[in-house]
C-alpha cells in the first residue's frame, strides 16, 4: 500500500499519546470510526517514544494497519482493538545485499525499493518491492540455516488481511462446510494484488496448499479431487497440457532440472494444475551451489495462472 497516495486515505498525526488524537477518516469507507486508545496503548506499549501514528482501516473496527514513527525511524504494522497482531517492519534505505544476491540470480538486474526489515527478529527477515522486467514483486528475504532465502511473489500483494472464519464470505464459508474443508484453526488471508485483484487464501491446518478463491467466492484453485482420490505428483510435462506448460517456463527455459513434483487435481469441474521449474547452478555440497526454483498455480480450466512465485536458496 502506497502511503504517499493521499487519495486513499487521509493522515492523522498524533504528536502525543496524551492528546487522544485518533479520528481515523478513510474515504473507502462512508464514516469515521475511532481507533481505540488501547490500539495506541499496545503499540506504545512496544515503541514508547512512538508519535505520528497513522492508521488505515482494514476490517472496520477489527483490524487497522498502522504507520508510526519511534526514534527517527519509520514503522508500519497492524493493530487490533488491543494489540499488534502482525510482524513490525522498520524502514530501511540500505539494500546492498539483496541487491547483491539477486544479481547473482535468474532475476538480476531488477530495481529494489521500500526496504522493511522485520523488527526484533531473528532471521534478518526483510521484505521490499523488486521491479523485474517491468513488472512489480513483492521479494521476501530471510536466513535459514546456512542459506540466505529469496522469494518473489508475482503479482505483489499490496494488502495482506488475516481473517477470522466470520470474516468470510458465506458462500466460502457454506462451500467448506458442505465440502469438508475444516476451517478450524486454519489460516486465512483476503490478499489484494497490484493489479487491485482480491483472493481469500484458505489454509487448512495439516494441508500443504492453499484453498484459493476469487473477491465473488468462487473457487479458482484446490489440490483435491472430488473423488476422494490422492492427488499424484509427475514430472511438469505429465500434468495440464503442452500449451499450459509453456506458457508457464516463458522466460525459464534455462531451468532444466528435472522435477517430479508438479501435479493436477478435479474437483467439481475445476482442474487445478501445480508445476515446479528448477535450475541449478555450481557445485552441490560447496559455497558456489545456488538453487533456484519457479512454483506456479494455474487454473487450467480457465488457462489463468492464481500464483507464481519464485524462490532461490544462496549460500552465506
Amino acid at each position: 500500500m502506497n502511503f504517499e497516495k493521499i487519495a486513499l486515505f487521509v493522515t492523522i498525526i498524533c504528536l502525543s499519546f496524551l492528546i487522544g488524537c485518533n479520528k481515523v477518516f478513510d474515504v473507502q469507507e462512508p464514516d469515521t470510526e475511532t481507533v481505540p486508545e488501547a490500539t495506541i496503548t499496545a503499540i506504545k506499549t512496544d515503541y514508547p517514544n512512538a508519535e505520528k501514528f497513522v492508521f488505515k482501516t482494514l476490517l472496520k473496527d477489527k483490524l487497522w494497519k498502522a504507520r508510526f514513527v519511534s526514534n527517527a525511524s519509520n514503522f508500519e504494522t497492524q493493530v487490533s482493538p488491543t494489540a499488534i497482531v502482525a510482524q513490525v517492519y522498520r524502514e530501511s534505505a540500505d539494500f546492498t545485499l539483496y541487491k547483491g544476491l539477486t544479481d547473482k540470480l535468474k532475476v538480476k538486474g531488477g530495481a529494489i525499493s521500500g526496504v522493511q526489515l522485520a523488527d526484533k527478529a531473528t532471521d534478518n527477515g526483510a521484505r521490499m518491492k523488486y521491479v523485474f522486467n517491468g513488472k512489480p514483486f513483492l521479494m521476501d528475504y530471510y536466513i535459514l540455516n546456512d542459506w540466505h532465502i529469496i522469494k518473489l511473489t508475482a503479482k505483489a500483494p499490496s494488502e495482506i488481511i488475516a481473517l477470522d472464519v466470520v470474516d468470510l464470505p458465506g458462500n466460502i464459508q457454506s462451500f467448506c462446510q458442505q465440502k469438508a474443508i475444516s476451517l478450524t484453526n486454519s489460516t486465512m488471508n483476503l490478499i489484494t494484488d497490484s493489479d487491485g485483484r482480491k483472493a481469500y487464501y484458505i489454509y487448512p491446518v495439516a494441508q500443504l496448499y492453499p484453498v484459493i478463491f476469487n473477491e465473488a467466492g468462487e473457487l479458482l484453485w484446490i489440490a483435491r479431487n472430488s473423488d476422494g482420490s490422492s492427488v499424484v505428483n509427475k514430472p511438469n510435462n505429465e500434468v495440464g497440457n503442452a500449451e499450459l506448460l509453456a506458457k508457464v517456463t516463458e522466460g525459464y527455459e534455462d531451468f532444466t532440472t528435472p522435477t517430479t513434483v508438479a501435479f493436477e487435481s478435479q474437483f467439481d469441474g475445476l482442474k487445478s494444475v501445480r508445476y515446479v521449474l528448477q535450475k541449478k547452478s555450481g557445485v552441490e555440497g560447496t559455497r558456489t551451489f545456488i538453487n533456484e526454483l519457479r512454483e506456479v498455480f494455474v487454473n487450467a480450466t480457465t488457462g489463468e495462472i492464481i500464483y507464481d512465485q519464485y524462490s532461490s536458496y544462496v549460500f552465506r
